[in-house]
Formats: structure tokens, C-alpha cells, sequence
């Protein structure tokens, strides 16, 4: 056998195996589903009311973001920019909480470092009334989707923790001394 024959007998192997993998119905992929946190909309009103609020607290120097309320994920975050400074800010109630700053080159001068202050001061109050807010007013509205999907299963439901209900956890093989 030359050479020849023996890239022919390969290049058969590799076509070969191609079409068994795309004939086969073993599907090596699957694709989770991917659950995008849904946003509610604030009433422009409440909106007008944050801003306003913001402004007199700490710096009527300000261009807002778009307010985000995530009410099943008990979530809020609110960002902006100061314009007199060029100072990005985030708020954010979720498991990133706190106050959050980008800038580029910033001195830091008596002004800024009081404005900032007021930013972690003003954080401290917006975190407390949205973190009540968003556990009493959107409470309800979770409790009602759930009870319409369901809801979870209880934990006093028959058959949990018993024996012989549910699947056994697979048994590690015995090793022979």
C-alpha cells in the first residue's frame, strides 16, 4: 500500500464519521433557557419625584439615567452622571449593593469629596425607602404570578424526605481489597 492509498483509506474514515455524527440523533448541545430579569416601568411622576429629590440632597448638576425596578428580583438601580465633574454614579439594591463611581483623571478637591460624600449619604437613604418600597408595594404582585404559575411545591408535600419516593443517589461501586 503507498502512500496515496493510505490518505484515500483516512480521508474515507474522516467522510465516514461526518455523516454518522450528522445522521445520529445524540444531541450533545442542549439550550438552557435563559431568563432575562423582567423591568417594571415607574410612573414619570414617581420619577419627577427621585430626581427632584436628588437634585435638592445632593447636586442640581445632574443628568439622569433610566430608573430600573426589577420587582422579582427585589432590585432597583438608578445611575446618572454629575456634569459639572463628568462623575458616573450607579445605585443599586441587588447583590452589587451600594453606590458605584466611574471617571477618568479626577482631582480630588474639597467640592468633589463633598459631593461624593452627599452621593454615599443620599445612597444610604434611597436604598433604605426602595428596599421597603419594593418588599411591600411589589410583594403582592410576585405572590399573584406565582399563585397563577403554581407556585412552589411544599416541603410538607407528600412523599418528600420519605423512603422509596423520588430517585435513589446513584451507590459508589464496592472496590474488591
Amino acid at each position: 500500500m503507498n502512500q496515496h492509498d493510505e490518505t484515500r483509506k483516512i480521508l474515507e474514515l474522516i467522510r465516514e464519521d461526518k455523516r454518522k455524527s450528522v445522521n445520529s440523533t445524540k444531541v450533545l448541545l442542549k439550550e438552557q433557557e435563559y431568563r432575562v430579569q423582567e423591568e417594571k416601568e415607574l410612573d414619570p411622576a414617581e420619577v419627577t419625584e427621585e430626581q427632584k429629590k436628588f437634585r435638592d440632597t445632593v447636586t442640581p448638576r445632574v443628568h439622569f439615567n433610566k430608573f430600573k425596578l426589577y420587582p422579582k428580583a427585589q432590585n432597583v438601580e438608578w445611575s446618572g452622571e454629575f456634569t459639572d465633574s463628568r462623575i458616573e454614579w450607579v445605585y443599586s439594591l441587588d447583590d452589587t449593593r451600594g453606590v458605584y463611581v466611574t471617571t477618568t483623571l479626577l482631582q480630588l478637591n474639597d467640592d468633589i469629596l463633598k459631593q461624593i460624600q452627599k452621593l454615599v449619604g443620599y445612597y444610604k437613604t434611597w436604598a433604605d425607602e426602595w428596599a421597603n418600597r419594593i418588599a411591600e408595594e411589589y410583594q403582592n404582585e410576585v405572590k399573584d404570578q406565582e399563585n397563577e404559575e403554581g407556585g412552589p411545591q411544599s416541603l410538607s408535600s407528600p412523599g418528600f424526605g420519605e423512603e422509596g419516593e423520588g430517585e435513589a443517589l446513584p451507590q459508589p461501586p464496592f472496590e474488591n481489597a
